[in-house]
């Protein structure tokens, strides 16, 4: 489950939305240089989360545990280690258009001035 929360950056005080954390069905990336997001759904993934499923003792989230179960089960395939999925899913996500790597622990950035410095408020909303 992830989040949303009201933000106000430290250095040049924009006020901004700062999302933490990935969803039932997709994982959360960030850019390094410039900490715009980019959400990358199972689907896209395709078989690299299949996989990475079949390989695992445990569901995703309890929302797919059933559906992980039937993967674990019937689909074909070698299982894939997380580092190998992980090194996947940000080789998937690519460069982001400001030219910096999307990366799975990129830190959130102030969207004016590209700043880590920033406060977080209240939080806006859960998404799964």
């Amino acid at each position: 489950m992830g989040s949303a929360n009201a933000a106000q950056c430290l250095e040049c005080g924009k006020a901004f939305t700062v999302s933490h954390g990935s969803g039932f069905f997709f994982h959360l990336l960030r850019c390094g240089e410039c900490g715009r997001t980019r959400a990358i759904g199972f689907d896209e993934l395709g078989d690299l989360h299949l996989r990475y499923l079949k390989g695992s003792p445990t569901p995703h989230c309890v929302a797919s545990a059933k559906h992980d179960e039937l993967v674990r089960e019937y689909v074909d395939g070698e299982p894939v280690s997380a580092t190998d999925y992980w090194a996947g899913v940000e080789a998937l996500a690519g460069r982001c258009g400001c030219g910096g790597k999307i990366t799975l622990d990129a830190p959130p950035r102030c969207p004016a001035c590209r700043s880590v410095k920033f406060e977080e408020g209240p939080e806006l909303i859960r998404y799964d």
